[in-house]
């Protein structure tokens, strides 16, 4: 399940619950898309306290969007990962630094408004 939070404007924010499915990833990518429409570069908050998969649909739907975004990575300036499992952050982490110009850090639940203002913070960039 996924449930799109008040963010501005230029920051795509989402709490992910139990399991995402087509639907979800569906509304998800909508959401990212609207924000890129109206911003040259857009942060990313992804919640997934709570987190237990996806489906199926929601994996194909996630390596297909991956796959049309490869020249736009640029475009994502931080990515802001809120998770309990150390192994999610760390891969996320990981996966940041394939991306020049776009910086991924992960949060422990409890540090969501540290987080959230992090990844919004998209004008100091990968300074930080």
């Amino acid at each position: 399940m996924i449930e799109i939070l008040p963010s501005p404007p230029h920051l795509a924010a989402f709490q992910f619950s139990g399991t995402l499915d087509g639907d979800d990833y569906d509304r998800c990518i909508a959401e990212i898309e609207a924000r890129l429409a109206a911003h040259p570069r857009i942060g990313l908050y992804a919640d997934m306290s709570g987190f237990s998969g996806m489906t199926a649909a929601a994996v194909g739907k996630d390596l297909r969007y991956a796959i049309e975004k490869l020249g736009d990575y640029d475009r994502f300036a931080r990515g802001a990962v809120v998770t309990e499992r150390e192994w999610l952050g760390k891969a996320s982490e990981l996966v940041g630094k394939l991306f020049p110009g776009t910086e991924v850090r992960a949060f422990a639940p409890g540090e969501q408004a540290q987080a959230l203002q992090w990844a919004a913070d998209i004008a100091r960039g990968a300074e930080s």
